[in-house]
């Protein structure tokens, strides 16, 4: 019996195939070959290290929707990796806060932004940080963000949203009295 679906040609295994029989193949840092054609392995999604760098490697940009995850009420999102941060482009808590509420509903199926049916929603304003970041490109395309001063060229209003973990020393809440 064939195997029609790694053997059908376009698939990613039949033109494996046909470049390492060509020599045409690149090999991944994470040790995986990939067909000449492809410009990002096809299991880590690294940039194949024979590429040149694009143009705008290291530019300083304002990112548009094509480079965010989502727009919610005119306010761009993305997450940060997979610790569960994410940044809104606005420096308004109120906005942002209601923008990464939806973008943590719809796109990771939460029920709400600190993935807590119970909690109040205001309590994710300990997690906001607003500020402003410059947006870098890297080589593969990608994004890199960076907390900048107000007035550094390029940078633009964000509002960061940190992962919840235990409630900010200013805001704990003592069950016996402090003395000051």
């Amino acid at each position: 019996m064939t195997n029609t679906t790694h053997d059908a040609p376009g698939s990613y295994w039949y033109e494996l195939a046909a470049d390492q029989r060509a020599g045409r193949f690149w090999k991944c840092r994470c040790g995986e070959a990939n067909p000449g054609t492809y410009d990002t392995c096809y299991f880590c999604q690294g940039p194949n290290p024979t590429e040149p760098p694009a143009d705008d490697t290291g530019r300083v940009f304002t990112p548009t929707r094509d480079d965010m995850e989502d727009c919610y009420d005119g306010v761009l999102v993305a997450s940060l990796g997979d610790t569960g941060d994410s940044i809104a482009l606005i420096g308004d808590k109120r906005q942002a806060l209601e923008a990464l509420d939806q973008y943590y509903r719809r796109v990771c199926g939460q029920p709400n932004l600190l993935d807590d049916p119970d909690a109040d929603l205001r309590d994710a304003y300990y997690w906001l940080d607003c500020g402003h970041a410059l947006f870098t490109r890297r080589a593969d395309g990608g994004w890199t963000v960076t907390a900048a001063a107000e007035d550094t060229p390029g940078a633009v209003p964000v509002t960061w949203f940190h992962t919840p973990g235990p409630v900010p020393e200013p805001y704990t809440r003592h069950d016996t009295a402090q003395i000051w």
